[in-house]
């Protein structure tokens, strides 16, 4: 069969969705928290000039140029504030068609003639001639002969304010600082070398996972010399750094307390896995020791750190700035959202007038510049506002759905699904989903991920639905208030939530139990 190239006319209509440029940052936006969207909104603003602050704008008001007397153009500079633009169509296919109604048509301005600003006020020019200022013309050398140098200098005017955040030491981590014991240490070139290579070898716990002869055969030494400036790091600070395995990290930190009884050290080297189940009958049967004695060695033990690097982490404290605000006032809750510092973001009057002027002195490709930067601040804008209301619609239904946590706590938490949001305010469960990422709400019960009241539910006695949160809250208190030699078991608990009319098996009881990370009832119970 030949090939052939052909030209086929299709009359079949179609209809789709096309992403437009505004829509697509509307959806980025929306994903964003609200530090992402000032640092955006920021970056955005220091290379559009037709984007600023309100405060800003307001303090250099003097500097600008005097508007134009020309009523028609005021109307057109006014018509294209950010807050009377109307929510373009999502079905509209054609991204021009959405412009023309937000942007004034810009293509018919000329730029034959320049027009110059009016002179600025010299009413105050005279006080600063320098003839008034000879008479305060002072030597203050000759005053203060033996005063002493000036060692520091103040900013001038022009320079950025400084951020007292850079003076903040970086905190030390862990192989920083085992690098830095190492080189002020009793050791030979040679050891050094071996000694990097070994600390650069170790996990964030302060483990040595690697085998001794590969580190020989990497550093191309004796697995002797490798063993003999280990045992020198396994002397730095955090005790217990350097181990190859728990066993042995607790070790160090026995002998670095000075630790001297035998029985200790021989639980800990031949009967560490019957320790950790507290299998204290058998070890004691097997030493023909008390059960007290090995309890004593057990509680010793249970009080060393099995992970000697999580004292150097380097990792900083994460806070939270929440999105939204949930305010009781007068026995109603009031939502209000953290705008920051983009509630002042806005057009520029003087570049948009200067834009919209027939006569500005533009040619073709400062122009085109000029527009798109314009539409581009339009667009931030509107999508900024769009943001504000879909964050406020979706948190004021999740929070009518949620009521009663309000008032009683996690207790009373209801099952939630996206669709469920979604039907209330008639949006799609994508949209919901991208509204709840990253976005935190302060609530008087705490801040929560709003994420936080999406859960499913277990069918009760009553036909209602029992939150999956509220079930972990209530088995945690179950076992915050068991008594500690007699734990509850998976079954046991199960039992006692069936009692509440929640209709729940004993695996799904040991699921949620490991998700809140609460050991079984055999590892849970405690000696006396």
């Amino acid at each position: 069969m030949a090939l052939s190239l052909q030209q086929n006319q299709k009359l079949l209509q179609t209809q789709r969705l096309i992403m437009t440029p505004q829509m697509q940052q509307s959806i980025q936006l929306l994903q964003m928290s609200s530090l992402d969207l000032e640092q955006l909104a920021t970056q955005e603003m220091m290379e559009n000039p037709f984007l600023e602050l309100s405060d800003d704008a307001d303090e250099s008001e003097d500097d600008k140029a005097p508007e134009t007397e020309d009523s028609d153009l005021r109307a057109d500079s006014e018509d294209a504030s950010p807050d009377d633009y109307s929510e373009p169509d999502a079905e509209t296919s054609n991204s021009d068609a959405v412009v023309d109604d937000i942007i004034p048509d810009l293509s018919a301005m000329t730029s034959d003639t320049v027009s110059t600003p009016e002179a600025p006020d010299t009413s105050t020019s005279d006080f600063l001639e320098k003839d008034h200022f000879e008479d305060v013309d002072v030597n203050w050398d000759d005053c203060y002969d033996g005063a002493e140098s000036r060692v520091y200098s103040a900013a001038s005017s022009d320079e950025e304010d400084r951020d007292f955040t850079e003076y903040v030491a970086v905190r030390e981590n862990l192989f920083d600082s085992l690098k830095w014991q190492l080189h002020v240490c009793a050791l030979d070139k040679r050891g050094i070398e071996i000694g990097d290579y070994i600390i650069g070898s170790m996990d964030d716990d302060g483990y040595l996972r690697v085998p001794l002869e590969e580190l020989a055969e990497d550093i191309k030494c004796s697995v002797e010399d490798v063993e003999r400036v280990l045992k020198v790091i396994q002397t730095f600070d955090p005790v217990g750094v350097g181990a190859r395995n728990l066993a042995e990290c607790l070790r160090l930190q026995l002998v670095a307390r000075g630790v001297k009884n035998p029985l200790v050290f021989e639980i800990l080297d031949h009967h560490f896995d019957f320790l950790q189940k507290k299998k204290f009958k058998e070890i004691a049967r097997t030493l023909k020791v008390t059960q007290d004695e090995v309890r004593d060695v057990f509680h010793m033990i249970s009080h060393l750190e099995p992970k000697p690097g999580r004292s150097r982490s380097s990792e900083q404290t994460k806070y939270i700035q929440p999105d939204v605000y949930v305010k009781k006032v007068d026995d109603r809750y009031m939502i209000f959202l953290q705008e920051g510092r983009m509630t002042g973001l806005r057009i520029n009057r003087y570049y948009q007038d200067v834009l919209m002027r027939k006569d500005a002195a533009l040619d073709g490709k400062e122009k085109e510049f000029a527009q798109d930067k314009y539409r581009s601040a339009v667009w931030l804008i509107k999508n900024i506002e769009k943001r504000k209301s879909t964050i406020l619609k979706v948190t004021e239904a999740i929070m009518d759905f949620q009521k009663e946590f309000l008032e009683k706590g996690t207790k009373a938490l209801r099952p939630l699904t996206l669709k469920e949001v979604a039907e209330v305010v008639g949006m799609h469960e994508s949209t919901v989903a991208r509204v709840t990422s990253n976005k935190y709400v302060e609530t008087p019960r705490g801040i929560f991920e709003l994420k936080y009241f999406f859960s499913p539910g277990l069918e009760t006695e009553s036909g209602e639905d029992a939150s999956s949160t509220s079930i972990k809250e209530m088995l945690r208190q179950m076992i915050s208030a068991e008594n500690p030699a007699k734990p509850l078991s998976d079954q046991k608990l199960a039992e006692m939530i069936r009692l509440k009319g929640i209709n729940i098996a004993r695996r799904t009881v040991a699921k949620y139990r490991e998700q809140l990370k609460i050991l079984s009832a055999k590892l849970r119970k405690e000696v006396a």
